[in-house]
């Protein structure tokens, strides 16, 4: 009977460590999906940034097309000017 009784201690506490063990899971299951969510919006705002960084490179070598192209033509009206 004593053994029945220690038997049925241990299936109890073993019955206790899988519930603590399970919560843990899923406490760690969701703060898994929370880091996954997180990563993907930290992928799209580097994406976002790389694009406008790329835009604004785009934006600044028009610009300074643009200013070698007036100062050219300055340039030629000031020698025609001579």
């Amino acid at each position: 009977m004593r053994y029945l009784e220690e038997l049925e201690k241990k299936v109890l506490h073993l019955i206790q460590r899988n519930r603590e063990l399970q919560t843990r899971l899923d406490a760690t299951a969701k703060e898994n999906e929370l880091l996954r969510e997180q990563t993907r919006q930290f992928e799209a705002s580097l994406l976002k940034e790389a694009h406008t960084t790329e835009s604004l490179a785009q934006e600044k070598a028009a610009i300074v097309n643009s200013i070698e192209e007036l100062l050219s033509s300055i340039n030629d009206l000031e020698n025609n000017a001579r």
